[in-house]
């Protein structure tokens, strides 16, 4: 496939390479290591461009050392490119901002094919690859190309955090292109991406969650309201998933005029990213894999309290059986 790809941005001027919203390492990472190849064997002018907030400290730390540069996609004029490419995400996926009347030329993802990009000129889609930083590193090595340090050492924390992080998966060519690029890391800057110093809004938020969080059978459910932004709820969920005896956790909350969500288990027995599907069927959108997912709603037509309820009821039912269960504080 890439050397379709290739073949296709020849004649290309102006490529955009777009991250889905809010992005998180593998997004980054694999368009910054897009870009960096097509840089290399064609000299073409990219940009890198995303919606939302960049709001984990450790996906900051990530761009500032990996010396990534990124742009606001509203700020941009789609039009002034000539190539788009999509990257961990597809069209119509929800979690991804794209101006009227612009088509994705090229779509590079690990979710399921969804019926939109299949009408895309080029599209690479793995459902059983764990990150979309995999794919790119098996370009990578199909070219017999080695990246440079900040591009492997992204695609590295890219690829391990989509896959050996809590409640993530992986395939054996995860593991295969990690050991591919791992002499060519940075292992100082890689320490300090992992473990970078935290906000105090972070303190604050567990503090909120810890206070607001309710045990119900083995499962953990959060209403954060509102947020600073979505990795919170991402964030906040991992946590939970650390807890003794506790297999689900599922955080919710809102930013302006959207919910988020963010679903994790223990167990790769549940498909959590088809029980992510249900919950938001007829008023949102959302996804993921076998043992992470999450999803947003549209709040402008909708009450969040009553998303919450509903969205609760369709989570217990679907992992109980029945909505009508015992709660207890955490």
């Amino acid at each position: 496939m890439i050397n379709k790809i290739l073949e296709y941005i020849k004649p290309k001027r102006k490529i955009l390479i777009l991250m889905h919203n809010n992005p998180d390492p593998d997004t980054i990472a694999s368009a910054f290591a897009l870009k960096t190849l097509f840089s290399a064997l064609q000299k073409k002018r990219c940009t890198l461009a995303y919606h939302g907030l960049i709001g984990r400290a450790e996906n900051r730390e990530l761009v500032k050392l990996c010396k990534i540069d990124m742009h606001l996609s509203a700020k941009l004029n789609f039009a002034r490119y000539d190539c788009l490419v999509l990257v961990d995400t597809q069209p119509t996926a929800g979690n991804v901002f794209i101006q009227k009347k612009i088509s994705p030329d090229i779509v590079i993802d690990h979710h399921n094919l969804r019926s939109h990009t299949k009408k895309v000129e080029l599209h690479d889609i793995r459902k059983n690859y764990g990150s979309t930083s995999t794919i790119i590193t098996e370009y990578y090595k199909q070219l017999n190309i080695t990246p440079d340090t900040n591009t492997a050492t992204a695609l590295f924390y890219g690829i391990k955090t989509d896959t050996l992080g809590s409640g993530r998966s992986n395939s054996k060519v995860d593991t295969e292109m990690m050991g591919y690029i791992l002499p060519g890391i940075s292992l100082n800057k890689l320490a300090k991406i992992e473990n970078p110093e935290l906000p105090k809004y972070y303190f604050k938020n567990m503090k909120k969650a810890t206070e607001n969080a309710v045990v119900i059978n083995d499962l953990i459910f959060c209403n954060l309201s509102d947020v600073r932004n979505a990795d919170l709820i991402a964030e906040t969920s991992d946590f939970f998933l650390r807890m003794r005896d506790i297999k689900w956790t599922f955080v919710i909350g809102k930013i302006n005029n959207i919910c988020y969500f963010s679903l994790r288990c223990k167990s790769t027995k549940r498909k959590v990213g088809h029980i992510a599907l249900g919950l938001v069927r007829g008023i949102g959108t959302g996804g993921g894999h076998m043992k992470s997912a999450g999803g947003q709603i549209p709040l402008k037509e909708n009450n969040y309290d009553e998303i919450v309820t509903k969205v609760k009821e369709r989570l217990l039912t679907k992992i109980f059986g029945s909505s009508d269960i015992d709660q207890k504080r955490l």
